[in-house]
């Protein structure tokens, strides 16, 4: 148990964090590694390259200190998995990846974490939604008003009264 809060500190040494995650245990030591914020990004993308869905890759995945072409290579591996949702949720995640997600026109957790990422583009997003058949397109003439030819006498009530 001392173990667990000396690896969740974060002044722990990074050399040590290195250590840890090199060993290659899916353990909750590791976890607590891969998410210090002391942990160096390149331990971080070695344990990603492992291509593994477990619980160190995870916490890797969420770090800020992953690097943005670490969460590029992860998504384009095109994986349906819990490390692939959590790197394209990441605030770091570039728009132009994104974009690519939601142009695979997948109804995938994926496409949808991409989608909820504030750094997705509105257009991907809502065409990503219209191929999906999450919205459908706009009929515009669901949107014109039609005036009647005596238009001028429904405002008189509200003229009559400003008077």
């Amino acid at each position: 148990m001392k173990y667990t809060k000396i690896i969740a500190d974060t002044t722990t040494n990074p050399n040590i964090l290195t250590d840890i995650l090199r060993e290659g245990k899916n353990d909750v030591i590791s976890c607590l590694a891969a998410c210090n914020p002391n942990c160096p990004s390149e331990i971080l993308v070695e344990v990603l390259r492992r291509e593994k869905n477990d619980d160190v890759s995870y916490w890797a995945i969420r770090n800020p200190n992953c690097p943005k072409k670490m969460l590029i290579e992860v998504l384009k591996r095109g994986n349906d998995d819990y490390v692939s949702q959590y790197a394209a949720g990441n605030k770091n995640c570039p728009p132009k990846i994104l974009a690519e997600i939601l142009k695979r026109g997948k109804h995938d957790e994926v496409s949808r974490w991409s989608s909820y990422n504030p750094n997705c583009p509105l257009e991907a997003k809502i065409r990503w939604m219209q191929v999906t058949g999450q919205i459908e397109k706009e009929d515009p003439k669901k949107h014109i008003i039609e005036y009647e030819n005596n238009k001028e006498d429904d405002f008189q009530d509200l003229k009559d009264l400003l008077n």
